[in-house]
């Protein structure tokens, strides 16, 4: 529905018609609602007025002044409040009741007229919602009406004052109505139930005219339709058709839309006669172009393939070229770090001369030292035997030493028992024999220091026996390790010796080697020179071969434009000619 209404324009104009139209009767409606209630309003505040104005006229306005000299709720009090229920009840009020104006303009309730015991009624003196407007106008000696007044405590309700004069024509006070809203909503409800019958008829109307501007404007748009059918016959390039269409549906209208037709009209006739010549002209011209074209497009091809060829094969130079020139700067690398090697070689082998000759100095120096401790060795050996044999001879003395100490032991143990005897026979003697005791005394004395000299010197010979024993065993073993050590000397000169002869031939064959190692240093050098020249000219030949290569690249690139857009012209001129045959004149 929406696609229809985007794509008609006869479905929009109706469209906006409708709601124009409806909003139209819908504000109508509306202002005639709101109208309805505020003449209601006006109508029962105009009517509450006139009642009140009438009441005034029949009340006691002194006994209402007599009231207000002792405002109390006495017999006059009930009697007057009574009186105003009498006169709610019979109107239909919600409240009626006379309220004061004291002197700061401030409306007090006086009397409520509702029944004794009402929750509703007020009290004396209760401030009451009285506008001051409405205040104003009754001290100005007028009636007045308020708006609909929303009370959360006594409802929602009009009210209307008439202002209540004494016989002096000095004001005492006001008499007021309220009525119920409610009166209000059913009263509006009334009249707006009679008066649906006036809206059916403003909505019918309101149809009917739209279904007549719908057809009036279905009707003037219609000649569009042939415009449009036309235009789209000529986009289609059927111009014949798009002629036979207008010239068959005449529009005789002369507004703007009859002014369209025939420019329409006039506009394919024109460019009718006007294409029938260029599609002539283009037609031999496009068939001649594609002739043209295909052979065009052919050489191009032709071409590409011979472009690519070439491009291919000097790809493979240019990779050949890349790759030898990889092999000579690899083969340089190489050569240089063998003529370097070489010339560490020759450097490590002169240092290795130099070292052969003076380890063999060292060795002729080592034969020399070893001889030398050879016989060393030897006089060792023969001063260790000979050291041996006076140990031996010393023990032989010791043995002796001992025989002869046992001696001496035993000729101390004799002058001990002499002496011992001797002091028997002089202590027999009594006093003649004291000084052979004394005498006896000392030789037992001499006796017993000999014999502890000779345990002493025994002991010492003891420990000179032990000691040249042990010196004996050594020297024994020292013996051996001399000899053995004399025999590993002869076995290290004659070692040496043979060293010595060796080093004689290396160092000959690295003083040889440090030459040839030279001569290598000397060929490695030029090869490397050579073999840089190489790769510096395989690098200038690989750098040819890739400009060459993205020539050629280029040039490749180029071709293929050209046969694309030979391929296109071709495809073009296909295309021309298929769009020739289209176009019907």
């Amino acid at each position: 529905m929406f696609s229809f209404i985007r794509t008609r324009l006869i479905a929009r104009i109706l469209c906006i018609m409708t709601v124009v139209i409806l909003c139209i009767t819908a504000g109508n409606i509306a202002i005639q609602r709101a109208n309805t209630g505020t003449a209601v309003k006006g109508t029962i505040s105009s009517y509450n007025m006139s009642i009140a104005s009438h009441y005034v006229t029949q009340m006691d306005a002194g006994r209402y002044s007599e009231f207000l000299a002792d405002p109390r709720e006495s017999d006059l009090y009930w009697s007057l409040r009574n009186e105003l229920d009498q006169f709610r009840v019979s109107i239909g009020a919600r409240y009626v009741y006379f309220v004061r104006i004291d002197e700061a303009n401030q409306p007090q309730l006086m009397i409520d007229g509702r029944p004794e015991g009402d929750p509703l009624a007020s009290q004396i003196n209760e401030s009451t919602d009285m506008p001051a407007v409405a205040v104003q106008a009754v001290l100005a000696g007028e009636n007045a009406s308020t708006p609909l007044i929303m009370n959360p405590q006594y409802g929602d309700y009009i009210s209307a004052f008439v202002p209540v004069k004494g016989a002096d024509g000095t004001l005492i006070g006001a008499l007021g109505i309220d009525t119920d809203v409610a009166v209000l909503s059913s009263l509006t409800r009334d009249v707006l139930i009679q008066s649906l019958p006036l809206y059916g008829i403003i909505l019918a109307l309101s149809l009917a005219a739209l279904a007549v501007l719908a057809w009036f404007v279905s009707r003037s748009l219609r000649p569009l339709g042939t415009i449009t059918e036309s235009a789209g016959t000529m986009a289609r390039g059927d111009l014949a058709e798009a002629a036979r269409i207008l010239n068959g549906r005449p529009v005789k209208s002369r507004d703007e839309i009859g002014t369209a037709y025939l420019a329409m009209l006039q506009m394919s006739g024109d460019l009718n006669s006007r294409v029938r010549g260029m599609v002539s002209g283009v037609s031999t011209a496009s068939d001649s172009l594609y002739g043209s074209s295909e052979t065009f497009a052919r050489n191009a091809d032709d071409v590409l393939k011979m472009s690519e060829a070439v491009n291919g094969r000097i790809g493979d130079i240019y990779a050949g070229a890349h790759s030898q020139t990889e092999g000579a700067q690899s083969s340089a690398m190489a050569m240089d770090e063998m003529a370097q090697g070489i010339s560490r070689i020759s450097a490590a082998s002169a240092a290795v001369s130099e070292f052969a000759v003076k380890a063999l100095d060292m060795v002729e120096s080592s034969q020399n030292a070893m001889n030398y401790t050879n016989q060393q060795m030897k006089s060792i050996s023969v001063s260790t035997s000979d050291t041996l044999d006076i140990v031996l001879l010393l023990q032989g003395y010791t043995n002796e030493i001992e025989g002869a100490l046992a001696s001496i032991r035993q000729f101390a143990d004799q002058t001990k028992l002499l002496a011992l005897n001797a002091s028997i026979e002089a202590a027999r003697a009594g006093e003649h024999g004291r000084g052979f005791t004394v005498v006896a005394g000392e030789v037992r004395k001499l006796a017993e220091g000999s014999a502890a000299s000779v345990e002493r010197v025994a002991d010492l010979l003891i420990h000179i026996g032990n000691a040249s024993a042990s010196i004996g065993t050594q020297m024994t073993d020292a013996s051996h390790e001399v000899s053995e050590g004399v025999r590993m000397s002869a076995e290290a000169e004659a070692a040496l010796l043979e060293a010595s002869a060796a080093f004689r031939e290396v160092a000959g064959q690295i003083i040889d080697v440090s030459a040839t190692a030279e001569q290598l240093s000397a060929g490695s050098e030029e090869v490397a020179a050579t073999v840089g020249s190489m790769a510096s000219i395989a690098g200038g030949v690989s750098e040819q071969t890739r400009q060459i290569r993205e020539l050629t690249g280029l040039q490749l690139e180029k071709i293929k434009e050209v046969y694309e857009a030979s391929m296109m012209i071709s495809a073009n001129t296909g295309d021309l000619r298929e769009a020739i045959r289209q176009v019907k004149v």
